[in-house]
């Protein structure tokens, strides 16, 4: 499902836990510090899900009322088939708001953008997500940003809702939106040339779909996610799992340091190159877990651990104009076991822990992977065109197994989308991805009239056919889906 606009895994990797349908406060499991008893955690869940939630739905309603762009929708999902997992949500109330852009002469000036969704069947459960929250300050000859804001150093990334650089908001499954890198982050240009350079001692992983523990399963309010199992076999007989709640200091989350920077050379005011190198925490949290059977209850027990992973991600990109055609090409790496040095240490023991049992074996993945990547795009008054390529230059051998550990997305895929604006009010969206070695096929299509920018209706259908099991996508084979919305602008 799009977002609205103006005139616009939970995965176990092993021992790992991932928010991968692929935001503002700590994990998808709801962070909080160690409590002594049990009084303690009743009284801070019922803070966090009444008072934290009832204070986000009023502020994003302030900020979307007082917002330049502005919109509150109501939601529809029909599901065309079974999903393996299927929520209770069906409806849904979205808040979007966006401020006004930063004003190029302006010397301090700030931006916000995000959005919030409220939940009817599942009580009333939100999710929420600050794409970007920065304050800018305009220099003589260079440019300071303090906050969250979204890199532009590998725009490809996007369209594949990769995740390595700017997190995916993950609302659903095929979303693109992003959410940006939290820090400081400095722009200098001279001539030709453009330098950026990031700091942050701060980490925000990503949140969405937001996953919970619930006597002793692991639930979620989203049909998008990959839980993990709810049973296991000892001795020829099924048993159930019981998973523990999560116990950790947030300090260690949170307080996570990245460092970062792109070089940009522009040839033309159409063309130039780019390339930039990033050692930060991996969007979405890990999580190790332990396991062993209890004889009270007669359940494998599983302790959750999460940990936060630093990587290293590298890229270069071309890109060109001609004429109305732009095209951009490159090549990106990431290493998830890089170390940058003493004066940036990093605690990977938790992250490389290992687990073998009766019941299971838990080992976590580390894999390497390099991509190369094409997009040409052409946008005119009454038509847009868009064709994209992304290829895995290394091999993988994750793959699906029974904790879910996640195979990677795209092998050798091709995207291609047209949008037809039969009017400035009324346009047609049909996006279409297809796997050339995995034969996944994802269809995306959306229908929208916008009512003199007053209200919008707007009606989806998201189609997903995955045929070899091997595939990131075989999991959501049954996830297709027709939706509809109606919006009003502010």
């Amino acid at each position: 499902m799009s977002k609205l606009h103006v005139p616009n895994s939970f995965y176990f990797t092993g021992c790992i836990f991932h928010n991968d349908v692929q935001s503002s406060t700590l994990w998808s499991f709801k962070l909080m510090d160690h409590f002594s008893n049990e009084k303690a955690l009743e009284l801070t869940l019922f803070f966090n899900r009444y008072f934290l939630h009832t204070l986000l739905f009023l502020a994003n309603l302030f900020i979307t009322a007082q917002a330049y762009e502005g919109a509150v929708s109501y939601e529809k999902i029909y599901r065309l088939n079974r999903p393996a997992y299927r929520s209770s949500s069906g409806d849904v109330i979205n808040f979007s708001y966006e401020s006004e852009p930063v004003k190029a002469e302006q010397r301090l000036d700030a931006f916000g953008m995000g959005d919030l969704k409220l939940y009817f069947q599942d009580n009333n459960a939100v999710n929420y997500s600050i794409q970007e929250a920065y304050a800018r300050y305009k220099g003589d000859s260079y440019q300071l940003y303090i906050g969250r804001k979204i890199l532009d150093w590998n725009v490809n990334e996007k369209y594949w809702s990769l995740g390595y650089l700017n997190g995916n908001q993950a609302f659903t499954l095929l979303s693109t939106e992003e959410e940006g890198v939290t820090g400081i982050l400095l722009k200098k240009e001279t001539a030709n040339w453009e330098f950026d350079f990031l700091l942050s001692y701060l980490f925000i992983p990503s949140l969405n779909p937001e996953i919970d523990f619930k006597n002793g399963e692991v639930q979620s309010k989203s049909d998008w996610v990959r839980l993990p199992p709810k049973k296991t076999v000892v001795s020829g007989l099924e048993v159930p799992i019981y998973y523990n709640k999560p116990q950790y200091k947030i300090s260690k989350i949170v307080f996570n340091k990245s460092l970062g920077g792109n070089i940009r050379y522009r040839w033309s005011p159409e063309g130039g190159i780019s390339a930039f190198a990033v050692y930060k925490p991996e969007n979405r949290l890990r999580v190790n877990a332990g396991a062993y059977y209890d004889n009270t209850l007669g359940k494998v027990v599983v302790d959750a651990d999460p940990t936060v992973n630093h990587h290293a991600y590298y890229g270069i990109q071309v890109y060109q104009a001609f004429g109305d055609v732009k095209a951009r090409g490159g090549l990106s790496y990431v290493d998830p076991n890089a170390k940058l040095g003493k004066d940036f240490p990093v605690d990977i023991s938790n992250a490389r822990k290992t687990f073998k049992s009766d019941y299971f074996t838990i080992n976590p993945r580390y894999e390497k992977e390099a991509y190369s990547h094409f997009s040409t795009n052409l946008d005119r008054t009454y038509y847009a065109l868009s064709l994209n390529y992304i290829h895995l230059l290394t091999k993988s051998t994750r793959g699906n197994d029974d904790f879910f550990s996640d195979s990677i997305k795209w092998k050798r895929a091709v995207g291609g989308s047209v949008l037809v604006k039969f009017t400035e009010s009324f346009n047609v969206l049909l996006d279409l991805k297809y796997d050339l070695e995995r034969f996944d096929n994802i269809i995306n299509s959306e229908i929208r009239y916008n009512y003199n920018n007053k209200m919008i209706f707007a009606l989806g259908l998201e189609i997903l056919k995955a045929p070899q099991d091997v595939s990131y996508w075989s999991y959501y084979r049954a996830n297709d889906m027709l939706y509809s919305s109606i919006g009003f602008f502010f």
